[in-house]
């Protein structure tokens, strides 16, 4: 029987897809996206599967409408060099990686934004409802300092949606983890949803 996390899981293949469609227009080369790991885990687990002294950047949002909870996409220092380098449209000499511009900047919040948008339209198709996010907030630091500010409204007890998404191209890969937060009330509106749809699929069947 298909259950909440499956759909969910299935939800970020979805997102995966149409990020990597969107992302290969931006950067003009083939790009593809992996989803190699979902999970729901309580938000204090969050920072413990990362290194959290590292530098990144975090992409975040409150969702406006459709439910309650944040969506944030967020990626270390080293990747975040290896996605401003795969948009440079330079040869390969004349590539300066490590730099990180304003321009860089804007690339980095565009494509965070691509990954949020892409995650929440096909979660709104699955729950069959308007989901809207708007503009994203961009802020760097310690990978530490950016999930405490992200996680930070938010209790122990509550839930978050991990989906860890791996780009890829033929120069090789990088990494980015995008998170869904969600608090327990809407862990169960979005289970509850699921269930009515698999009941009515099933019904429509027999």
């Amino acid at each position: 029987m298909i259950d909440q996390l499956s759909i969910l899981k299935e939800v970020g293949n979805i997102a995966a897809g149409h990020g990597a469609m969107a992302l290969s227009e931006i950067l003009g080369k083939k790009i593809t996206l992996d989803v190699p790991s979902t999970d729901i885990i309580a938000c204090q687990r969050v920072p413990s599967d990362m290194k959290l002294q590292k530098t990144g950047i975090g992409v975040f949002c409150k969702v406006l409408v459709g439910l309650e909870g944040e969506v944030a996409f967020v990626l270390d220092e080293a990747n975040i060099y290896k996605l401003i380098d795969m948009s440079y449209k330079l040869p390969n000499e004349d590539k300066r990686p490590g730099i990180i511009t304003e321009m860089g900047l804007s690339l980095v919040k565009e494509i965070g934004n691509v990954i949020i948008a892409a995650y929440l339209n096909a979660l709104s198709l699955v729950l069959k409802r308007v989901i809207i996010p708007p503009i994203p907030t961009l802020i760097s630091g310690s990978i530490d300092q950016i999930l405490n500010i992200i996680l930070s409204p938010y209790a122990g007890q509550d839930f978050s949606f991990l989906v860890e998404t791996t780009f890829q191209n033929q120069n090789g890969d990088m990494k980015g983890s995008f998170y869904l937060i969600i608090t327990p009330a809407t862990a169960k509106d979005i289970s509850d949803t699921c269930r009515r749809q698999i009941h009515d699929t099933n019904g429509s069947v027999e």
